[in-house]
């Protein structure tokens, strides 16, 4: 090829597609990830998972199954759990004539009763996430999802089937937390 076609061909060539180092030979070096020890990930969740349980003493909330967080490398740290509001009045011995209107809305007012203290607790949580991963890059992502159940017999109306608060983590530590209820 000749010299003046090959400068009109880089000349065309968008500036990031021109690697100066794989040109060269040289092998481009990749960015290191954070590395995020699985020992302070189950740490967090045992973490998250005691502070969940200890949320209202006297009207526990059901764990339906641990915390589980989730490093996503150049995206950042997913934690999810799920659980009921209250530790809801089943079935048995209760036949399901016992599920009355008045019932039902007594259910569902403890459960109402929860959501603001489930949310400050899970912001606080994004926080305390931020502040212990140490490694983790500033831009990346720290989300925590609740997933929220209910039995058929109640009423479910108004009530969240999921809560999610996410940040990065500068934006965390500076208590800047999106919050997202379906």
């Amino acid at each position: 090829m000749r010299p003046a076609a090959l400068l009109v061909v880089l000349a065309c060539t968008p500036i990031g597609a021109q690697n100066t180092a794989s040109r060269a030979g040289i092998a481009a070096a990749p960015i290191a990830a954070a590395h995020i020890p699985q020992v302070m990930l189950a740490n967090l969740e045992k973490n998250f998972d005691s502070r969940l349980v200890a949320l209202d003493p006297l009207d526990p909330i059901d764990m339906l199954g641990g915390t589980r967080a989730l490093c996503l490398e150049g995206y950042g740290t997913v934690f999810t759990t799920e659980l009921s509001l209250i530790v809801t009045p089943g079935l048995f011995p209760i036949p399901t004539s016992r599920y009355t209107p008045e019932f039902r809305a007594t259910v569902r007012a403890r459960k109402l009763a929860h959501l603001p203290k489930l949310e400050e607790l899970m912001k606080e949580m994004v926080v305390v996430t931020a502040k212990t991963l140490t490694t983790m890059p500033d831009d990346q992502k720290i989300v925590m999802a609740v997933r929220l159940r209910y039995l058929p017999e109640e009423d479910s109306t108004g009530l969240p089937a999921q809560i999610k608060m996410s940040a990065d983590k500068k934006a965390a530590l500076m208590g800047d937390i999106k919050t997202e209820v379906e």
